[in-house]
């Protein structure tokens, strides 16, 4: 007679004792939608930023590098400290400032000139081990080896009738 034990039985993985109805899967959460007025400060921001660095730049009072980087920092000191609409705004102003410094560097490196490398003296003596190379065939170093071994070259127009 069999014993009726408390344990439950292994379960395998094939086995086929999963319930039929698949987990839930986790849904991420979304946060409550910003206001209008808060996408609107981030575009005041960004823009007005945008725009401000752009004419410094332009009429040449500060290099794009320096206007890029005033900023990216001025920004995110805003953003870190002011609350609000104002907190938004300077997170826009960082942004512009951010890309804006990253145009100036990327300019900057690709009209950036290679250094001119000094021409070499024409003194310079040979390299050692250095040979030119012989750009002459046998037949115009020994013409009597070539009629001697047979050569004989079809192109050759030395005045015979052959």
């Amino acid at each position: 007679m069999a014993k009726n034990s408390p344990r439950p039985r292994p379960r395998h993985r094939n086995s086929g004792g999963a319930s039929a109805m698949p987990r839930p899967r986790r849904r991420i959460a979304r946060g409550p939608t910003p206001d209008f007025s808060m996408t609107l400060a981030s575009v005041a921001g960004g823009g007005g930023g945008a725009v401000l660095g752009g004419f410094l730049a332009n009429q040449e009072i500060l290099s794009p590098e320096t206007v890029g980087l005033a900023m990216t920092v001025g920004g995110a000191i805003g953003a870190y400290t002011l609350d609000g609409a104002a907190r938004v705004a300077a997170n826009g102003i960082a942004a512009a400032g951010a890309g804006q410094l990253a145009l100036a560097l990327m300019q900057k490196r690709a009209t950036e000139k290679a250094p001119d490398k000094p021409a070499a003296p024409a003194t310079d003596p040979p390299r050692q081990g250095y040979r030119p190379r012989v750009l002459a065939n046998f037949q115009s170093i020994a013409p009597e080896v070539a009629t001697r071994l047979g050569y004989v070259d079809d192109d050759l127009d030395d005045g015979f009738d052959e």
